[in-house]
């Protein structure tokens, strides 16, 4: 999150760095509005493991649904969780194990 503020705020998309970044630190306080979930790491290379040698993803493409799956998918109680992506087969393989392809 702070790499895309960071990428943002130099592109001219958004507010400066540094007023982007102490928001971000904000919401992530101990008064946060933002929830941190936790996955344990062992775990989410297990499932990134099994997803690169079952559909050929990338390593980092295969983690981030790793870790996506393991600590969204639990909690969103039926609810459809959108995943965005630019690539079309990590998007696919999004779909196929319960998100929403942005």
């Amino acid at each position: 999150m702070p790499g895309a503020l960071v990428r943002a705020a130099r592109a001219g998309r958004m507010a400066s760095e540094g007023l982007l970044l102490r928001a971000l630190d904000d919401a992530l306080g101990p008064s946060a509005r933002i929830t941190e979930i936790e996955a344990s790491p062992a775990a989410v290379e297990r499932h990134a493991l099994r997803l690169v040698r079952r559909h050929g993803l990338r390593t980092l493409d295969a983690w981030h649904l790793a870790v996506a799956s393991i600590a969204l998918l639990p909690i969103a109680d039926g609810e459809p969780i959108g995943f965005a992506s630019r690539d079309d087969q990590q998007a696919a393989v999004a779909e196929s194990l319960g998100f929403t392809a942005l």
